[in-house]
């Protein structure tokens, strides 16, 4: 599994409605994309649940690299991305957990994400140890959908992401409200 990530900053003024008219739109078209096991359509909208801006942003779990690497560059969806906003930087990380949670997917109104350094002086397998224990204790918490964890081998770093229904915890990270969720293969990535 790769996990995936990507955020667009919109103007202070901008009508964060057209954004969510193209997740309306556009986010349907991936809901069979070969490879994808999760997609969550994001929105930050400046002044609505503590956001200090408009973003429009997507979170990726693929159950492929040919999946994602489709996307990316070989013509299945990102194009739109670049024609509509340039190209932005696509974060990603290698997956280490995807896991159900109390809740089912389609109850998912937010959604969070959280990144953390691992310390330079503990073992990477503590520190991935620990991190998995944590995705693990969020997705049996109420309200939780999913609950991913993803490392980043190059700057030593983790990335908790969870789908909630309602109010995330305050400890979870960055709010997004979830305007669609495509999950052609979610069984490919999720783990019992």
């Amino acid at each position: 599994m790769y996990a995936m990530h990507y955020a667009i900053t919109l103007p202070t003024d901008y009508d964060i409605g057209i954004i969510r008219e193209r997740i309306a739109t556009k986010g349907p078209l991936l809901d069979n994309l070969p490879g994808l096991g999760l997609k969550a359509y994001l929105v930050r909208e400046r002044g609505v649940a503590g956001s200090p801006v408009n973003q429009y942003a997507t979170f990726y779990l693929w159950a492929s690299a040919e999946g994602m690497g489709g996307f990316l560059w070989g013509g299945r969806g990102f194009g739109s991305i670049v024609s509509s906003f340039g190209r932005p930087p696509v974060r990603h990380w290698t997956g280490a957990a995807c896991l159900n949670g109390t809740v089912p997917l389609s109850a998912a109104t937010a959604a969070t994400i959280r990144e953390e350094a691992m310390l330079p002086d503990i073992d990477p397998s503590i520190a991935v140890s620990s991190a998995l224990q944590e995705a693990a204790a969020r997705a049996r918490q109420p309200g939780v959908c999913l609950s991913a964890l993803a490392v980043d081998p190059q700057s030593w770093q983790v990335v908790h992401f969870a789908l909630w229904a309602g109010e995330p915890a305050s400890d979870a990270g960055t709010r997004y409200e979830v305007g669609h969720i495509s999950k052609p293969e979610i069984n490919a990535i999720l783990k019992a």
